[in-house]
Protein backbone atom coordinates (compact mmCIF):
# COMPACT_ATOMS: atom_id res chain seq x y z
CA UNK A 1 0.00 0.00 0.00
CA UNK A 2 2.28 2.39 0.85
CA UNK A 3 4.66 2.06 -2.48
CA UNK A 4 1.29 2.20 -4.47
CA UNK A 5 0.71 5.76 -2.09
CA UNK A 6 4.14 6.83 -3.49
CA UNK A 7 3.75 5.92 -7.04
CA UNK A 8 0.29 7.85 -6.40
CA UNK A 9 2.53 10.75 -5.24
CA UNK A 10 4.95 10.72 -8.09
CA UNK A 11 2.10 10.64 -11.11
CA UNK A 12 0.73 13.29 -9.33
CA UNK A 13 3.57 15.78 -9.26
CA UNK A 14 4.62 14.87 -12.99
CA UNK A 15 0.85 15.73 -13.67
CA UNK A 16 2.03 19.84 -12.32
CA UNK A 17 5.34 19.29 -14.01
CA UNK A 18 3.63 19.00 -17.46
CA UNK A 19 1.63 21.31 -16.31
CA UNK A 20 3.67 23.41 -15.77
CA UNK A 21 5.18 22.84 -18.91
CA UNK A 22 2.63 23.54 -21.00
CA UNK A 23 1.78 26.91 -19.78
CA UNK A 24 4.54 28.72 -20.50
CA UNK A 25 2.71 29.15 -24.18
CA UNK A 26 1.09 31.56 -21.39
CA UNK A 27 3.76 33.74 -22.19
CA UNK A 28 3.91 33.99 -25.94
CA UNK A 29 3.27 37.69 -26.97
CA UNK A 30 1.61 36.34 -30.34
CA UNK A 31 -1.44 34.67 -30.66
CA UNK A 32 -0.88 31.38 -32.61
CA UNK A 33 -3.04 31.01 -35.85
CA UNK A 34 -5.92 32.36 -37.68
CA UNK A 35 -8.58 31.22 -35.76
CA UNK A 36 -7.13 32.46 -32.86
CA UNK A 37 -6.58 36.21 -33.99
CA UNK A 38 -10.17 36.18 -35.36
CA UNK A 39 -11.55 35.06 -31.81
CA UNK A 40 -9.66 37.49 -30.28
CA UNK A 41 -10.83 40.22 -32.65
CA UNK A 42 -14.17 39.19 -31.25
CA UNK A 43 -13.93 39.41 -27.85
CA UNK A 44 -12.09 42.29 -28.05
CA UNK A 45 -15.11 43.97 -29.76
CA UNK A 46 -17.26 42.82 -27.21
CA UNK A 47 -15.14 44.73 -24.81
CA UNK A 48 -14.75 47.94 -26.62
CA UNK A 49 -18.53 48.40 -27.69
CA UNK A 50 -20.04 46.89 -24.00
CA UNK A 51 -22.55 45.01 -26.32
CA UNK A 52 -21.86 41.62 -24.84
CA UNK A 53 -25.08 39.73 -27.15
CA UNK A 54 -24.14 40.95 -30.75
CA UNK A 55 -20.96 39.42 -32.35
CA UNK A 56 -19.11 42.06 -35.19
CA UNK A 57 -16.10 41.45 -36.88
CA UNK A 58 -14.31 44.15 -39.27
CA UNK A 59 -18.12 45.91 -38.39
CA UNK A 60 -19.93 43.27 -39.48
CA UNK A 61 -22.72 40.75 -37.77
CA UNK A 62 -20.32 37.64 -37.41
CA UNK A 63 -22.43 34.29 -37.02
CA UNK A 64 -20.32 31.12 -37.38
CA UNK A 65 -19.98 30.03 -33.64
CA UNK A 66 -21.86 30.32 -30.18
CA UNK A 67 -21.06 32.84 -27.78
CA UNK A 68 -19.78 31.57 -24.95
CA UNK A 69 -16.01 31.31 -25.34
CA UNK A 70 -16.15 35.08 -26.46
CA UNK A 71 -17.93 36.02 -23.55
CA UNK A 72 -15.30 34.50 -21.19
CA UNK A 73 -12.30 35.59 -23.16
CA UNK A 74 -14.01 39.25 -22.75
CA UNK A 75 -14.68 38.81 -19.57
CA UNK A 76 -10.62 38.28 -19.46
CA UNK A 77 -10.05 41.06 -21.27
CA UNK A 78 -11.53 43.44 -18.18
CA UNK A 79 -10.13 41.79 -15.60
CA UNK A 80 -6.33 41.40 -17.29
CA UNK A 81 -6.55 43.65 -20.16
CA UNK A 82 -6.05 43.10 -23.92
CA UNK A 83 -3.17 40.62 -24.33
CA UNK A 84 -2.36 37.13 -25.31
CA UNK A 85 -2.11 35.71 -22.00
CA UNK A 86 -5.98 37.33 -21.02
CA UNK A 87 -6.90 35.28 -24.28
CA UNK A 88 -5.66 32.26 -23.92
CA UNK A 89 -5.66 31.67 -19.70
CA UNK A 90 -9.73 31.20 -19.60
CA UNK A 91 -9.64 28.39 -22.64
CA UNK A 92 -6.31 27.06 -20.78
CA UNK A 93 -8.28 26.95 -17.43
CA UNK A 94 -11.03 25.03 -18.94
CA UNK A 95 -8.36 22.35 -20.23
CA UNK A 96 -7.15 21.68 -16.56
CA UNK A 97 -10.86 21.35 -15.64
CA UNK A 98 -11.42 18.88 -17.92
CA UNK A 99 -8.25 16.96 -16.70
CA UNK A 100 -9.74 17.20 -13.08
CA UNK A 101 -13.14 15.76 -13.96
CA UNK A 102 -11.25 12.86 -15.94
CA UNK A 103 -9.41 11.60 -12.61
CA UNK A 104 -12.68 12.20 -10.94
CA UNK A 105 -14.55 9.86 -13.69
CA UNK A 106 -12.01 7.56 -13.82
CA UNK A 107 -12.32 6.94 -9.90
CA UNK A 108 -15.47 6.90 -9.91
CA UNK A 109 -15.55 4.26 -12.38
CA UNK A 110 -12.39 1.92 -11.37
CA UNK A 111 -10.02 3.98 -8.68
CA UNK A 112 -7.74 6.54 -7.17
CA UNK A 113 -5.17 5.02 -8.88
CA UNK A 114 -6.80 4.55 -12.52
CA UNK A 115 -7.95 8.01 -11.76
CA UNK A 116 -4.59 9.90 -11.67
CA UNK A 117 -2.99 7.75 -14.12
CA UNK A 118 -6.11 8.64 -16.73
CA UNK A 119 -5.08 12.83 -15.54
CA UNK A 120 -1.63 11.98 -16.54
CA UNK A 121 -2.25 10.22 -20.18
CA UNK A 122 -4.80 13.75 -20.50
CA UNK A 123 -2.18 16.11 -19.66
CA UNK A 124 0.47 14.28 -21.97
CA UNK A 125 -1.47 14.04 -24.81
CA UNK A 126 -0.08 15.69 -27.93
CA UNK A 127 -2.79 17.24 -29.52
CA UNK A 128 -4.47 18.44 -25.83
CA UNK A 129 -0.89 19.82 -25.10
CA UNK A 130 -0.68 21.68 -27.89
CA UNK A 131 -4.97 22.75 -28.39
CA UNK A 132 -4.70 24.19 -24.91
CA UNK A 133 -2.71 27.22 -26.07
CA UNK A 134 -3.85 27.19 -30.03
CA UNK A 135 -6.98 27.53 -28.56
CA UNK A 136 -10.39 26.50 -30.61
CA UNK A 137 -14.13 25.95 -28.88
CA UNK A 138 -12.48 22.23 -27.91
CA UNK A 139 -10.54 23.75 -24.75
CA UNK A 140 -13.27 24.58 -23.50
CA UNK A 141 -15.45 21.82 -24.16
CA UNK A 142 -12.99 19.85 -22.26
CA UNK A 143 -14.20 21.40 -19.33
CA UNK A 144 -17.48 20.88 -19.99
CA UNK A 145 -18.37 17.84 -21.61
CA UNK A 146 -16.54 16.01 -18.65
CA UNK A 147 -17.71 17.41 -15.63
CA UNK A 148 -21.26 17.01 -17.51
CA UNK A 149 -20.53 13.42 -18.03
CA UNK A 150 -19.08 12.80 -14.29
CA UNK A 151 -22.40 14.36 -13.42
CA UNK A 152 -24.86 13.07 -15.70
CA UNK A 153 -23.20 9.56 -14.57
CA UNK A 154 -23.82 10.21 -10.84
CA UNK A 155 -27.65 11.29 -11.66
CA UNK A 156 -28.28 8.19 -13.20
CA UNK A 157 -27.10 6.50 -10.31
CA UNK A 158 -28.26 9.01 -7.36
CA UNK A 159 -31.20 11.70 -8.82
CA UNK A 160 -29.23 14.20 -6.35
CA UNK A 161 -30.38 17.59 -6.99
CA UNK A 162 -26.80 18.75 -7.00
CA UNK A 163 -25.86 16.66 -9.81
CA UNK A 164 -28.85 17.19 -11.72
CA UNK A 165 -27.79 21.23 -11.63
CA UNK A 166 -24.58 20.61 -12.25
CA UNK A 167 -24.57 17.97 -15.17
CA UNK A 168 -27.32 20.60 -16.52
CA UNK A 169 -24.79 23.66 -15.89
CA UNK A 170 -22.34 21.82 -18.35
CA UNK A 171 -24.24 20.55 -20.32
CA UNK A 172 -25.65 23.97 -21.12
CA UNK A 173 -22.08 25.82 -21.29
CA UNK A 174 -21.35 23.08 -23.97
CA UNK A 175 -24.04 23.96 -25.62
CA UNK A 176 -23.32 27.28 -26.13
CA UNK A 177 -19.84 26.60 -26.68
CA UNK A 178 -20.23 24.30 -30.11
CA UNK A 179 -23.74 23.63 -30.42
CA UNK A 180 -26.06 20.54 -30.55
CA UNK A 181 -23.71 18.02 -31.08
CA UNK A 182 -22.15 18.39 -27.99
CA UNK A 183 -24.86 16.18 -26.57
CA UNK A 184 -24.03 12.76 -28.73
CA UNK A 185 -20.57 12.87 -26.95
CA UNK A 186 -22.15 13.84 -23.39
CA UNK A 187 -25.28 11.06 -23.57
CA UNK A 188 -24.30 8.50 -26.02
CA UNK A 189 -22.21 6.44 -23.05
CA UNK A 190 -25.32 6.70 -20.50
CA UNK A 191 -27.62 5.73 -23.32
CA UNK A 192 -25.74 3.04 -25.01
CA UNK A 193 -25.13 1.40 -21.45
CA UNK A 194 -28.89 1.75 -21.26
CA UNK A 195 -29.54 0.11 -24.33
CA UNK A 196 -26.93 -2.73 -23.00
CA UNK A 197 -28.48 -2.76 -20.03
CA UNK A 198 -32.21 -2.85 -21.15
CA UNK A 199 -33.10 -0.40 -19.26
CA UNK A 200 -34.87 1.30 -22.83
CA UNK A 201 -37.39 3.27 -21.15
CA UNK A 202 -34.88 5.59 -19.00
CA UNK A 203 -34.28 7.34 -22.08
CA UNK A 204 -37.89 9.30 -22.02
CA UNK A 205 -38.43 8.91 -18.01
CA UNK A 206 -39.38 11.76 -16.18
CA UNK A 207 -36.41 12.40 -14.87
CA UNK A 208 -34.36 12.63 -17.66
CA UNK A 209 -36.92 14.94 -19.24
CA UNK A 210 -36.33 17.30 -16.65
CA UNK A 211 -32.69 16.75 -16.98
CA UNK A 212 -32.57 17.84 -20.95
CA UNK A 213 -35.28 20.37 -20.51
CA UNK A 214 -32.75 22.19 -17.30
CA UNK A 215 -29.77 21.66 -20.02
CA UNK A 216 -31.70 23.96 -22.66
CA UNK A 217 -32.75 26.25 -19.95
CA UNK A 218 -29.04 26.83 -19.13
CA UNK A 219 -28.54 27.46 -22.61
CA UNK A 220 -30.71 29.97 -23.05
CA UNK A 221 -29.13 33.57 -23.37
CA UNK A 222 -27.62 32.22 -26.36
CA UNK A 223 -31.01 31.37 -27.74
CA UNK A 224 -31.89 34.89 -26.91
CA UNK A 225 -28.53 36.64 -28.19
CA UNK A 226 -28.79 35.04 -31.86
CA UNK A 227 -32.45 35.62 -31.91
CA UNK A 228 -31.74 39.52 -30.75
CA UNK A 229 -28.99 39.23 -33.27
CA UNK A 230 -30.31 37.64 -36.03
CA UNK A 231 -34.43 37.04 -35.51
CA UNK A 232 -35.04 33.55 -36.33
CA UNK A 233 -32.28 32.97 -38.74
CA UNK A 234 -30.20 32.73 -35.73
CA UNK A 235 -31.83 30.54 -34.18
CA UNK A 236 -31.97 28.76 -37.69
CA UNK A 237 -28.91 28.89 -37.78
CA UNK A 238 -27.86 27.13 -34.42
CA UNK A 239 -29.82 24.64 -34.85
CA UNK A 240 -29.84 23.35 -38.30
CA UNK A 241 -26.86 25.60 -40.07
CA UNK A 242 -24.15 25.45 -37.17
CA UNK A 243 -24.08 21.55 -37.03
CA UNK A 244 -26.60 19.59 -39.29
CA UNK A 245 -25.83 22.20 -42.36
CA UNK A 246 -21.72 21.38 -41.76
CA UNK A 247 -22.33 17.82 -41.15
CA UNK A 248 -24.65 17.17 -43.93
CA UNK A 249 -22.83 19.57 -46.62
CA UNK A 250 -26.03 21.83 -46.99
CA UNK A 251 -25.11 24.61 -44.43
CA UNK A 252 -23.10 28.12 -45.21
CA UNK A 253 -20.02 26.26 -44.50
CA UNK A 254 -19.07 23.35 -46.12
CA UNK A 255 -16.17 20.43 -47.19
CA UNK A 256 -16.32 19.25 -50.76
CA UNK A 257 -13.99 16.29 -50.03
CA UNK A 258 -13.68 13.83 -46.92
CA UNK A 259 -11.65 10.90 -45.98
CA UNK A 260 -13.45 7.99 -44.04
CA UNK A 261 -9.93 7.55 -42.31
CA UNK A 262 -8.68 10.95 -41.59
CA UNK A 263 -9.55 10.67 -38.01
CA UNK A 264 -7.71 7.35 -37.99
CA UNK A 265 -4.70 8.52 -38.32
CA UNK A 266 -4.95 11.89 -37.12
CA UNK A 267 -6.02 10.17 -33.57
CA UNK A 268 -2.76 8.26 -33.86
CA UNK A 269 -0.71 11.31 -33.87
CA UNK A 270 -2.79 13.27 -31.63
CA UNK A 271 -2.93 10.88 -29.33
CA UNK A 272 1.07 10.28 -28.76
CA UNK A 273 2.18 8.62 -26.61
CA UNK A 274 -0.42 7.12 -25.68
CA UNK A 275 -1.65 5.57 -29.74
CA UNK A 276 -0.50 2.45 -28.88
CA UNK A 277 -1.77 1.59 -25.73
CA UNK A 278 -5.34 2.42 -26.55
CA UNK A 279 -4.48 0.07 -29.75
CA UNK A 280 -3.86 -3.03 -27.12
CA UNK A 281 -7.01 -1.69 -25.15
CA UNK A 282 -8.67 -2.12 -27.80
CA UNK A 283 -7.44 -5.87 -28.99
CA UNK A 284 -7.11 -6.97 -25.29
CA UNK A 285 -11.26 -5.94 -24.36
CA UNK A 286 -12.09 -7.02 -27.81
CA UNK A 287 -11.19 -10.42 -26.55
CA UNK A 288 -11.61 -10.87 -22.93
CA UNK A 289 -14.87 -9.28 -22.85
CA UNK A 290 -16.76 -11.54 -22.22
CA UNK A 291 -14.81 -13.44 -19.70
CA UNK A 292 -15.33 -9.67 -17.69
CA UNK A 293 -17.62 -9.39 -14.54
CA UNK A 294 -20.29 -8.00 -15.08
CA UNK A 295 -19.10 -4.22 -13.74
CA UNK A 296 -16.21 -4.32 -15.87
CA UNK A 297 -18.10 -4.79 -18.75
CA UNK A 298 -21.12 -1.82 -18.00
CA UNK A 299 -17.56 0.53 -17.20
CA UNK A 300 -16.26 -0.81 -20.70
CA UNK A 301 -19.28 -0.22 -22.72
CA UNK A 302 -19.45 3.30 -21.41
CA UNK A 303 -16.70 4.78 -22.35
CA UNK A 304 -16.68 3.15 -25.75
CA UNK A 305 -19.95 4.00 -25.92
CA UNK A 306 -18.70 7.74 -24.80
CA UNK A 307 -16.04 7.46 -27.56
CA UNK A 308 -16.96 5.67 -30.55
CA UNK A 309 -20.29 7.44 -31.76
CA UNK A 310 -18.16 10.56 -31.82
CA UNK A 311 -15.53 9.27 -33.77
CA UNK A 312 -17.85 7.51 -36.16
CA UNK A 313 -19.62 10.87 -36.64
CA UNK A 314 -16.66 12.98 -37.23
CA UNK A 315 -15.31 10.79 -39.39
CA UNK A 316 -19.14 10.26 -41.38
CA UNK A 317 -18.53 13.76 -42.44
CA UNK A 318 -16.62 16.14 -45.12
CA UNK A 319 -16.22 18.42 -42.76
CA UNK A 320 -12.73 17.27 -40.97
CA UNK A 321 -10.23 19.09 -38.46
CA UNK A 322 -7.96 17.44 -36.32
CA UNK A 323 -9.01 19.19 -33.18
CA UNK A 324 -12.04 17.60 -33.19
CA UNK A 325 -10.80 14.32 -31.52
CA UNK A 326 -9.56 16.33 -28.26
CA UNK A 327 -13.66 16.09 -26.64
CA UNK A 328 -13.11 12.48 -26.65
CA UNK A 329 -9.36 12.13 -25.52
CA UNK A 330 -10.63 11.34 -22.01
CA UNK A 331 -12.21 8.74 -22.29
CA UNK A 332 -9.88 7.26 -24.28
CA UNK A 333 -7.22 7.93 -21.31
CA UNK A 334 -9.35 6.19 -18.46
CA UNK A 335 -9.85 3.01 -21.12
CA UNK A 336 -5.55 3.22 -21.09
CA UNK A 337 -4.92 3.91 -17.60
CA UNK A 338 -7.52 0.96 -16.50
CA UNK A 339 -5.55 -1.32 -18.36
CA UNK A 340 -2.12 -0.22 -17.66
CA UNK A 341 -2.99 -0.44 -13.83
CA UNK A 342 -5.06 -3.53 -14.14
CA UNK A 343 -3.20 -5.75 -16.80
CA UNK A 344 -0.52 -8.25 -15.31
CA UNK A 345 1.75 -8.33 -18.72
CA UNK A 346 3.48 -5.17 -19.77
CA UNK A 347 6.83 -6.66 -20.37
CA UNK A 348 6.66 -6.16 -24.55
CA UNK A 349 4.63 -2.51 -24.18
CA UNK A 350 7.27 -1.56 -21.54
CA UNK A 351 9.78 -1.53 -23.75
CA UNK A 352 7.44 -0.26 -26.79
CA UNK A 353 7.10 2.60 -24.60
CA UNK A 354 10.45 3.01 -23.71
CA UNK A 355 11.47 3.18 -27.19
CA UNK A 356 9.29 5.43 -28.44
CA UNK A 357 10.14 7.59 -25.76
CA UNK A 358 14.02 7.66 -27.02
CA UNK A 359 12.18 8.04 -30.78
CA UNK A 360 10.54 11.25 -29.41
CA UNK A 361 13.62 12.89 -27.28
CA UNK A 362 16.08 12.22 -30.66
CA UNK A 363 13.21 14.36 -32.53
CA UNK A 364 12.81 17.20 -29.74
CA UNK A 365 16.88 17.30 -29.98
CA UNK A 366 17.32 17.14 -33.83
CA UNK A 367 14.55 18.96 -35.27
CA UNK A 368 15.38 22.28 -33.87
CA UNK A 369 19.07 21.84 -34.34
CA UNK A 370 18.31 21.17 -37.65
CA UNK A 371 15.62 24.28 -38.33
CA UNK A 372 17.85 26.58 -36.77
CA UNK A 373 20.85 25.07 -37.71
CA UNK A 374 22.86 26.07 -34.44
CA UNK A 375 25.18 24.83 -31.86
CA UNK A 376 23.62 26.39 -29.12
CA UNK A 377 19.96 25.18 -29.97
CA UNK A 378 21.51 21.65 -29.63
CA UNK A 379 23.51 22.17 -26.73
CA UNK A 380 20.25 23.86 -25.14
CA UNK A 381 18.61 20.82 -26.38
CA UNK A 382 20.48 18.36 -24.82
CA UNK A 383 19.74 19.38 -21.15
CA UNK A 384 16.12 17.42 -21.00
CA UNK A 385 17.74 14.13 -22.90
CA UNK A 386 20.56 14.10 -19.90
CA UNK A 387 17.86 14.77 -17.81
CA UNK A 388 16.02 11.68 -18.81
CA UNK A 389 19.64 9.60 -19.64
CA UNK A 390 20.06 10.14 -16.31
CA UNK A 391 16.62 8.20 -15.51
CA UNK A 392 17.04 5.33 -18.33
CA UNK A 393 20.44 4.62 -16.35
CA UNK A 394 18.20 3.36 -13.74
CA UNK A 395 15.16 2.16 -15.97
CA UNK A 396 15.64 -1.66 -13.92
CA UNK A 397 14.55 0.47 -11.23
CA UNK A 398 11.03 1.04 -11.98
CA UNK A 399 8.85 -1.25 -12.77
CA UNK A 400 6.85 -2.32 -15.86
CA UNK A 401 4.12 0.10 -15.39
CA UNK A 402 6.21 2.83 -14.50
CA UNK A 403 8.09 2.27 -17.26
CA UNK A 404 4.74 2.40 -19.88
CA UNK A 405 4.49 5.63 -17.93
CA UNK A 406 6.72 7.76 -16.67
CA UNK A 407 9.37 8.30 -19.26
CA UNK A 408 6.82 8.70 -22.48
CA UNK A 409 5.02 11.64 -20.12
CA UNK A 410 8.96 13.23 -19.81
CA UNK A 411 9.61 12.58 -23.37
CA UNK A 412 6.67 14.10 -24.34
CA UNK A 413 6.68 17.00 -22.06
CA UNK A 414 10.18 17.66 -23.82
CA UNK A 415 8.65 17.51 -27.21
CA UNK A 416 5.99 20.40 -26.36
CA UNK A 417 8.54 22.68 -24.84
CA UNK A 418 11.32 22.41 -27.83
CA UNK A 419 7.81 23.14 -30.03
CA UNK A 420 6.58 26.08 -27.77
CA UNK A 421 9.77 27.37 -27.96
CA UNK A 422 10.70 26.82 -31.75
CA UNK A 423 6.81 28.79 -31.98
CA UNK A 424 7.82 31.34 -29.72
CA UNK A 425 10.93 32.06 -31.89
CA UNK A 426 9.19 31.85 -35.62
CA UNK A 427 6.08 33.30 -35.54
CA UNK A 428 7.14 36.33 -32.48
CA UNK A 429 9.66 37.50 -35.03
CA UNK A 430 7.00 36.63 -37.78
CA UNK A 431 3.72 38.08 -37.67
CA UNK A 432 3.38 41.63 -38.99
CA UNK A 433 0.55 43.01 -36.73
CA UNK A 434 2.53 42.61 -33.43
CA UNK A 435 5.65 44.14 -35.08
CA UNK A 436 3.48 46.99 -36.24
CA UNK A 437 2.40 46.98 -32.38
CA UNK A 438 5.95 47.59 -31.73
CA UNK A 439 6.90 50.76 -33.81
CA UNK A 440 5.87 52.92 -31.41
CA UNK A 441 3.09 54.22 -33.07
CA UNK A 442 2.50 57.88 -31.00
CA UNK A 443 -1.51 58.19 -31.54
CA UNK A 444 -3.24 54.64 -29.96
CA UNK A 445 -6.94 56.62 -30.95
CA UNK A 446 -6.30 57.67 -34.80
CA UNK A 447 -7.45 54.84 -36.92
CA UNK A 448 -4.43 52.41 -38.88
CA UNK A 449 -5.64 51.94 -42.81
CA UNK A 450 -4.18 48.79 -44.17
CA UNK A 451 -3.95 49.12 -47.75
CA UNK A 452 -5.13 45.34 -49.55
CA UNK A 453 -4.15 43.29 -46.87
CA UNK A 454 -5.40 40.03 -47.66
CA UNK A 455 -4.52 37.43 -44.29
CA UNK A 456 -6.31 38.55 -41.28
CA UNK A 457 -3.62 37.23 -38.74
CA UNK A 458 -1.46 39.91 -40.02
CA UNK A 459 -3.14 42.61 -39.14
CA UNK A 460 -2.29 45.13 -35.82
CA UNK A 461 -5.88 45.14 -34.86
CA UNK A 462 -5.75 42.68 -31.80
CA UNK A 463 -2.21 44.43 -31.11
CA UNK A 464 -2.98 47.83 -30.89
CA UNK A 465 -5.61 50.33 -29.31
CA UNK A 466 -6.46 52.19 -32.56
CA UNK A 467 -8.96 51.26 -35.23
CA UNK A 468 -7.65 48.85 -38.07
CA UNK A 469 -10.08 49.22 -41.19
CA UNK A 470 -8.68 47.44 -44.80
CA UNK A 471 -9.31 50.02 -47.94
CA UNK A 472 -8.15 48.79 -51.42
CA UNK A 473 -7.16 52.58 -52.10
CA UNK A 474 -7.03 55.74 -50.60
CA UNK A 475 -10.15 58.11 -52.39
CA UNK A 476 -12.41 57.02 -49.58
CA UNK A 477 -10.23 57.46 -46.43
CA UNK A 478 -11.59 60.87 -44.74
CA UNK A 479 -9.96 61.29 -41.29
CA UNK A 480 -7.82 64.02 -41.60
CA UNK A 481 -4.97 62.18 -39.56
CA UNK A 482 -4.51 58.43 -40.21
CA UNK A 483 -1.59 55.44 -40.25
CA UNK A 484 -1.53 53.97 -43.53
CA UNK A 485 0.17 50.15 -43.79
CA UNK A 486 1.53 50.01 -47.41
CA UNK A 487 2.55 46.43 -48.93
CA UNK A 488 5.54 46.78 -51.07
CA UNK A 489 3.50 45.31 -53.88
CA UNK A 490 1.46 48.49 -54.04
CA UNK A 491 4.40 51.43 -53.30
CA UNK A 492 4.24 52.14 -57.51
CA UNK A 493 0.53 52.62 -57.31
CA UNK A 494 0.31 54.68 -54.06
CA UNK A 495 0.42 58.58 -53.96
CA UNK A 496 1.01 59.43 -50.68
CA UNK A 497 -0.06 62.73 -49.26
CA UNK A 498 2.92 64.89 -48.76
CA UNK A 499 2.29 64.85 -44.91
CA UNK A 500 3.28 61.19 -44.79
CA UNK A 501 5.81 60.34 -42.64
CA UNK A 502 7.56 57.47 -42.14
CA UNK A 503 7.51 55.54 -39.13
CA UNK A 504 8.77 51.91 -39.61
CA UNK A 505 9.27 48.97 -41.91
CA UNK A 506 7.99 45.89 -41.51
CA UNK A 507 9.35 42.73 -43.18
CA UNK A 508 8.81 38.86 -42.16
CA UNK A 509 10.96 37.03 -39.49
CA UNK A 510 12.63 40.34 -38.90
CA UNK A 511 14.32 42.07 -35.92
CA UNK A 512 12.94 45.79 -34.49
CA UNK A 513 15.82 48.67 -35.06
CA UNK A 514 14.40 50.85 -32.10
CA UNK A 515 11.00 52.55 -33.20
CA UNK A 516 11.89 54.71 -36.28
CA UNK A 517 12.62 51.43 -38.98
CA UNK A 518 11.97 48.26 -38.92
CA UNK A 519 15.13 45.99 -40.77
CA UNK A 520 15.23 42.93 -41.98
CA UNK A 521 17.26 39.76 -39.85
CA UNK A 522 19.45 38.64 -42.84
CA UNK A 523 19.31 35.16 -41.62
CA UNK A 524 16.01 35.00 -42.30
CA UNK A 525 15.46 37.33 -45.36
CA UNK A 526 14.71 34.68 -48.19
CA UNK A 527 11.47 33.90 -45.58
CA UNK A 528 10.27 37.11 -46.06
CA UNK A 529 7.19 37.12 -48.80
CA UNK A 530 6.76 40.78 -48.08
CA UNK A 531 7.72 44.11 -46.84
CA UNK A 532 5.55 46.41 -45.36
CA UNK A 533 5.91 49.96 -44.40
CA UNK A 534 4.08 51.93 -41.81
CA UNK A 535 3.03 56.04 -42.95
CA UNK A 536 1.76 58.49 -39.81
CA UNK A 537 -0.24 60.91 -42.80
CA UNK A 538 -2.07 64.09 -41.00
CA UNK A 539 -0.64 67.72 -40.53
Amino acid sequence: MQMQKNVQQYWFWLIILVLLVNATGLLSPVLVGSDAYSYGILAKNIVASGNWIDLTYHGQPWLDKPHFPFWVTAASFKLFGISTFAYVLPGFIFNIIGACYTYRLAKLLYSESVGLLAALIYVTSLHLLLSSIDLRAEAYLLGEIMPAAYYWLQYDRNAGIKNLLLGALFTGLALMTKGLFVVVTIFSGLVISWIYSKSYWKVISPKWLIAYALSLLVALPEFLSLYSQFQWAGLSWYFYGSQFGRFFGTGRIVANSGDPFFFVHTFLWAFLPWSLVFIAVIYTQLRKFKALDQTARLNIVYLHASFWPTFIMFSATKFQLDHYTNIIVPFAAILCAAYLIHHQNLKILARVQVGLSALLLMLAIGVPAFVFRSSAVAWLCLIPLAILLWLFKSVRTFNLLNRCVIFPSLAIACVYGVVSSMNFWVISKDVMGYKVAQLGIQHPHIPIYSLDQNTDADSPAFYVDNPVYYVQNLQNIQDPQYYLLVPESEFSHVQLPKSAQKIGRYSGSSQVNNPVLLVSNQKFAEQSMSWDTLYFIGK
